[in-house]
């Protein structure tokens, strides 16, 4: 009855986890609310300017431009910066705040409002309808509502799927499908010269995704870049030519802009520099009047920051004056000040940034109704207590400026520094403002998750009580990592943590290992340390020493021969061990040949790939560069195929000839569920990046000496605990969003496909902890033979003690998920007005929901304990 107790409370707790992340996750990520309906001007409230200088817009998109790709060198944007140079281009860095994904930046820079961070999740969701900006202000939306206002896109169907029934004309092309680098563009590109002939259009957008995705799955640095962009500066080049040949273009306002930047991972979602740094450029012949000659290009620059600095909201302000339609009612951003002097009028000018500011003051009187903003009456002698009261008296004071320079032309200079000082402020104000949380939700997803806490601590009471030094280092883990949950340095440096928790068990191990070492001398523990060593350093990653060198940059790239030879050591050791025991029971050749020959389809499909994504690494190496060439012909796409559908008919042979004539002993059950690892394993390499495919031989390695080291069911949890999550790390994933890597989700898919592409994303980024619940049964499998076994009297005295019931396994992860899960849930709560909630907590909390559901619920218990019930 106790037992059942304990199941009962375990799978009570399990249950109530998602129903928490959920509920929580209503509250904290919800839909800001936005004024509905399309901005107009209003007679003496919001005056166009006389004329405007545009009639049409081009605004081309190249996906993850960041700044230095366009204004710094090495660049293939050698046109545009002529342009900057002759004064036809007025260069910016365009900061895209998190999370710096392409759904939430495009909706920045069409509304000029700041997105709900939910976005990021939004963005991954092809089908996904409830994003769509159709009833929302945007300069698409104001330039389609101009008589015979018509519009055209081609590239990301993000567009498609935020404005439907928006385009004319129009070409989507996926986001997600980072392998290609080529046609993604071409189908772009094979419009713009018939579009640049046609003049029934009022705006022609072009998205491109090849830059990105190159940088997904080579880095900035890759070899494709630099052609890449001398591809996109040729697109400039055309439309530019055109703007000056074509009669009905003379108007046109070019706008080459990145909808964020990218990390030296090529990874973007997250707030460091590179990542919120995008390119922007408005160019035409006529920027030449306004527009000093600047210096192109700079030197680099590590901060990204070139040019004049705006915020990417600005834009949507900025295009309304320039083309002369209102700004969209739900923007945050300012006009930019550069491009006032195309007005000649003081009036013009006065106006365009009095309607700017009535349209952003409306935003801030919906947002804070208990300030009245009124011009007439004077708040500046109040005491000012907070930054609405400074803003009350800006506005206050720049209304009183406009009056004057009304009536007192010599006022405008003044009047503008007025009016742009108070659009600066409101600006801050809003995009800082906190989102409107739903606190119930907070707290009764923090109250299930609490319950959940409760019942698994029940479950795994006594496991813990039964060995004290033990239990104690796992509360300590447990109670530690909980509370640095509330620190945003800690959050992004977990990897820290992980890596010291791993050198304090592995002190632990040694010292419980001195007693029972037959020569004095525990060797496994301190050998298990070396490796672990070399483990940690094998990817920098967090935040603060991303760009530290470690044994992947600072070694194996540079040596990628030494490289090539553990990445065959990998294979090979996988293939030995598979036709060590399946020798025993078939000697037949063909069965024997099984095996090497799919080892061999993979190590070759790596090889063409890498050849492929980062042809630097078979530098070198002429063997290696004649195997890529030779299957050449091939696409990666039928060779990923090939390999899966091998690996999965070896999972069925070896299941199938481990079951003929099973006798359902402990031995049976070990080379059975050794033979599906294995197998598997050479999945988890198929999914890696071909730098850490050497990480599992070291993980084989690791568990061999712990398999020599005697371990407790409790001290094989804590084991397994501690190595899943820090080889996560080790395997450079991060809380960062930018960290996930998209190189191998598209193995074997020649189209989106968004449940097949988030499992191979999920398993590329989760493998080395996949790989350490499948190493952890795998040791309590050979726990339970050694404990039915002979020995010696010492060791069966010490096996007499091992615990093996996964139950009481489930029940510690549970704990320390349920418990991870209360604390993530309290301090985003707690810290909901923090300055890093959106760039730190965030993400974590994403983060943490992946842990929970996907790793603890579906890998640890339903796939790992799946397994285990079917042996």
């Amino acid at each position: 009855m106790a037992a059942f107790r304990q199941k009962l409370s375990l799978a009570i707790a399990n249950l109530l986890l998602p129903l928490a992340l959920v509920l929580f996750a209503s509250g904290f990520f919800p839909y800001k609310p936005i004024l509905s309906g399309l901005a107009v001007f209003e007679d003496g409230n919001n005056v166009a300017p006389a004329t405007a200088p545009f009639d049409k817009v081009v605004f081309m998109v190249v996906d993850a431009l960041r700044s230095d790709f366009v204004y710094a060198q090495p660049s293939g944007f050698e046109f545009t910066q002529e342009l900057i140079r002759s004064g036809s281009a007025i260069p910016f860095t365009a900061h895209a705040g998190a999370p710096t994904v392409t759904m939430p930046r495009v909706k920045a820079i069409t509304t000029g409002s700041v997105p709900s961070f939910l976005d990021v999740i939004l963005n991954i969701a092809e089908s996904d309808k409830s994003s769509s900006l159709v009833y929302q202000d945007s300069w698409l939306a104001q330039l389609r509502a101009r008589p015979g206002g018509r519009l055209v896109m081609y590239g990301d169907d993000t567009w498609l799927k935020l404005f439907p029934d928006f385009f004319d004309r129009h070409d989507g092309t996926t986001s997600f499908f980072v392998s290609d680098f080529v046609e993604v563009d071409n189908n772009v590109t094979r419009h713009v010269s018939e579009e640049l002939l046609m003049d029934d259009w009022s705006g022609f957008i072009m998205h491109y995704l090849g830059l990105d995705h190159i940088g997904h799955k080579t880095g900035p640095k890759s070899l494709h870049m630099v052609p890449k962009q001398q591809e996109m500066d040729a697109i400039v080049k055309e439309v530019y030519n055109a703007m000056i040949d074509y009669e009905h273009l003379n108007s046109t306002l070019l706008v080459l802009c990145g909808d964020h930047g990218m990390n030296e991972a090529g990874n973007h979602g997250g707030a460091s520099s590179g990542e919120t740094s995008a390119a922007l450029t408005f160019i035409s012949p006529k920027l030449q009047q306004i527009a000093k000659n600047q210096k192109s290009p700079l030197p680099s620059s590590d901060n990204y920051q070139f040019y004049n600095s705006v915020d990417q909201s600005d834009i949507a302000p900025t295009l309304a004056g320039l083309l002369g339609f209102p700004i969209p009612l739900n923007s945050l951003g300012g006009f930019m000040s550069h491009f006032l002097p195309l007005w000649q009028q003081d009036s013009e000018r006065l106006a365009l940034l009095q309607n700017n500011a009535r349209q952003l003051l409306n935003v801030v009187k919906t947002t804070f109704p208990g300030h009245a903003f009124d011009a007439n009456s004077d708040p500046c002698d109040a005491a000012q207590n907070s930054d609405l009261d400074k803003l009350e008296c800006q506005w206050y004071s720049a209304s009183k400026l406009v009056q004057s320079a009304r009536d007192d032309g010599n006022l405008a200079s003044e009047t503008e520094s007025a009016l742009l000082g108070f659009l600066k402020s409101a600006q801050g104000i809003m995009s800082s403002t906190a989102s409107s949380y739903d606190l119930s939700r907070l707290y009764l997803g923090s109250a299930l998750a609490s319950i959940a806490v409760v019942l698994s601590f029940m479950s795994s009471f006594q496991t813990l009580a039964r060995s004290p030094a033990a239990g104690m280092f796992t509360a300590l883990i447990i109670v530690s990592y909980s509370a640095m949950m509330f620190g945003s340095s800690y959050v992004e440096e977990e990897q820290q943590f992980w890596y010291w928790v791993l050198s304090g068990w592995v002190i632990y191990l040694y010292v419980r290992s001195y007693p029972h070492s037959r020569s004095g001398f525990p060797i496994s523990p301190i050998l298990f340390a070396v490796l672990s060593r070399i483990v940690r350093r094998w990817n920098q990653t967090g935040q603060k020493f991303a760009a530290e060198p470690d044994i992947t940059t600072g070694f194996l790239r540079l040596h990628p021969n030494i490289l090539w030879v553990l990445v065959l050591f990998t294979y090979v050791d996988v293939c030995q061990r598979l036709m060590r025991r399946i020798s025993r029971n078939s000697p037949s050749s063909m069965i024997l040949s099984v095996y090497p020959a799919l080892v061999s389809f993979a190590f070759i499909f790596k090889i063409a790939f890498t050849a492929a994504d980062s042809p630097e690494l078979l530098q070198g190496s002429t063997l290696l560069q004649s195997l890529a060439e030779a299957v050449q012909g091939i696409s990666l796409v039928i060779q990923a195929r090939v390999v899966f559908v091998g690996i999965g008919l070896a999972l069925v042979y070896s299941t199938v000839t481990s079951l003929r004539g099973i006798s359902h002993t402990k031995t049976d059950r070990k080379v059975l569920f050794s033979n599906l690892k294995d197998i598997l394993t050479l999945f988890l390499l198929t999914q890696a990046k071909t730098t850490n495919i050497p990480l599992y031989l070291l993980f084989h390695q690791q568990e061999s000496l712990l398999s020599s080291m005697y371990l407790s069911g409790l001290e094989i949890s804590i084991t397994s605990l501690i190595l899943q999550y820090a080889s996560f790390f080790a395997l450079g994933g991060s809380n960062s969003i930018s960290s996930v890597d998209l190189s191998n989700a598209y193995n074997g898919i020649s189209s989106f496909n968004v449940v097949v592409v988030g499992l191979l994303t999920f398993v590329g980024n989760w493998a080395g902890p996949i790989w350490w619940v499948l190493a952890t049964h795998e040791l309590f499998i050979e726990s339970d033979n050694r404990r039915s076994s002979n020995g010696s009297s010492k060791d069966r005295r010490r096996l007499t003690t091992i615990t093996t019931n996964r139950s009481h396994h489930l029940g510690l992860l549970t704990l320390f998920v349920s418990t991870n899960i209360l604390g993530v849930m309290l301090a985003c709560t707690v810290l909901r007005a923090h300055l890093f909630i959106w760039t730190v907590f965030s993400p974590k909390f994403l983060y943490c929901s992946a842990w929970s559901v996907a790793h603890h619920l579906v890998v640890n218990i339903l796939w790992g304990e799946g397994i285990m019930w079917s042996l």
